[in-house]
């Protein structure tokens, strides 16, 4: 029981750690104009840095959702990689980065309770933000803060 909550734990500080490294590295970035795939171009001679970082995300979350036993969650987590594997300009990187957050939102549903609002809320101002138009990092945060803290709670009561 202690793993799961360990890797939970682990999965976040990896996501906020990395990310900050990363956002760091491409100076040029803006939460409010960009994706945060933008970080991993093809065209952005730092791209890898992205890419190594959510493929080990992916990864992370994989081996954290299936000690977790969430299968809907653990496909997310596969998506998640490919979105590390197939930068920005490849056609499968918008449907992997698609799936990624409404497989978890999807999990979140399931599981019920308050996760059910939160999966479904946090989904829809996501797309208020992104009709908004500013810039799809603040959503994509946004999003990825609900799923942390999803698995934070998952892994804090296996």
């Amino acid at each position: 029981m202690k793993m799961k909550k360990a890797l939970s734990i682990a999965l976040t500080l990896y996501f906020i750690l990395g990310l900050a490294l990363v956002v760091h590295e491409n100076s040029w970035f803006s939460f409010s104009k960009n994706a945060l795939s933008d970080m991993g171009s093809l065209r952005n001679p730092k791209g890898w840095m992205f890419n190594v970082f959510i493929i080990g995300l992916g990864l992370l979350g994989l081996v954290t959702s299936l000690m977790l036993k969430r299968k809907i969650l653990t496909l997310s987590m596969a998506f998640l990689v490919l979105v590390g594997v197939f930068p920005e300009e490849k056609p499968l990187h918008t449907p992997s980065a698609i799936l990624t957050y409404i497989l978890a939102f999807t999990d979140m549903v399931i599981y019920g309770g308050i996760w059910r609002v939160v999966g479904i809320g946090t989904f829809m101002v996501m797309l208020f933000l992104i009709n908004l138009k500013v810039g799809l990092a603040i959503p994509e945060l946004i999003g990825a803060a609900s799923i942390l803290a999803y698995i934070l709670y998952l892994g804090e009561r296996a």
